[in-house]
């Protein structure tokens, strides 16, 4: 990690654990915004986001396909809106029924790297750059970091949510 990436990662992280501390996101939060919380809906949480890592038609699989062919401009856009669609609708709905503080937080440091880790496929891929080697490095630090997210799903305490 260069010295700019680590401050960028340790600044967003200290900006989003400070705005998650005050945002009131416990199990009991997360039971009032609308589905119940249930067994088989927290595993279904973890199955979207496992889904897009190891499914051949998921989307990490996508976009190796695109890095596979060099294609910079489909890595650009794909990476462009793959936030919104993967980590903001799959990651923080899965992140969010975590219950132990430090789970939490090593929960929402891996969902905001996959933030970085798009961002830094996507500057790799714009024209002018068109640096395959960083596309390359940020798309392995992706896979390891959703990886390592997943590894969560073990730690949640089913009691918390009086299943």
């Amino acid at each position: 990690l260069s010295r700019k990436n680590f401050f960028e990662k340790t600044l967003s992280l200290s900006f989003f654990s400070a705005a998650a501390s005050f945002g009131g996101s416990s199990p009991a939060h997360a039971k009032s915004k609308g589905e119940p919380v249930t067994k088989d809906s927290i595993k279904a949480a973890f199955q979207a986001v496992r889904d897009q890592l190891e499914s051949p038609d998921g989307g990490v699989n996508r976009l190796r396909a695109m890095i596979e062919k060099e294609d910079f401009e489909e890595i650009m856009e794909f990476t462009k809106y793959y936030d919104l669609e993967f980590r903001k609708a799959k990651i923080v709905k899965a992140r969010r029924l975590l219950t132990s503080k430090e789970v939490k937080e090593r929960g929402l440091y891996l969902s905001n790297s996959v933030t970085f880790d798009l961002i830094g496929m996507n500057k790799g891929a714009r024209p002018g750059q068109y640096d395959i080697e960083m596309v390359k490095k940020y798309f392995k630090e992706l896979e390891t970091d959703v990886a390592n997210f997943l590894l969560l799903e073990d730690t949640i305490d089913f009691s918390v949510y009086d299943l």
